[in-house]
């Protein structure tokens, strides 16, 4: 039984550590969102710049064909009109086979020729758009749980409990 004299200190003060863990969840927390900014940044400005960039035939000059789909990618050799050569990579999809030597279609910024996007193939935004959802999904899952258990935990009665 609680003395009815006893002080209850209700507004503890937080440890170093755990202003440390804190700040840690809520840089995990907003991982996934940012990724998921960035990479919807990403994915515009390649799709700005199929709309509106020069456009040159390219040469893919390597295919890392492995087996996990975030690492397979094409590197473009390309022309600008300005008369140098410049390279680009592209993700590939499953669907897609290409072959070292093909022909492909490059829109780069006149001016910023290195600046350039392989028409037909996705933009490096659509893996890191697709890694901040899923982190986005599996840290707020798991915030939403820990908070759920923490409430449910604090209705109950301590003195109602029978140990």
């Amino acid at each position: 039984m609680i003395s009815p004299n006893a002080t209850v200190n209700r507004n503890p003060k937080m440890s170093p550590g755990a202003w440390v863990s804190l700040a840690i969840t809520a840089l995990v927390l907003c991982l996934g969102p940012v990724l998921i900014v960035v990479g919807t940044l990403l994915v515009d400005a390649d799709d700005e710049l199929a709309r509106s960039g020069e456009r040159t035939v390219g040469l893919i000059v390597d295919f890392d064909d492995v087996r996990k789909a975030s690492a397979r990618d094409i590197r473009v050799e390309y022309q600008s009109a300005d008369g140098f050569v410049y390279y680009t990579s592209a993700a590939v999809d499953h669907d897609q086979h290409p072959v070292v030597g093909e022909e492909v279609t490059v829109a780069y910024q006149e001016s910023d020729p290195g600046n350039a996007t392989v028409l037909g193939y996705e933009s490096d935004g659509v893996s890191l758009r697709g890694m901040g959802v899923l982190l986005t999904a599996l840290f707020g899952g798991i915030g939403v749980f820990v908070f759920i258990s923490k409430l449910l935990g604090k209705r109950k009665d301590p003195r109602k409990r029978t140990d």
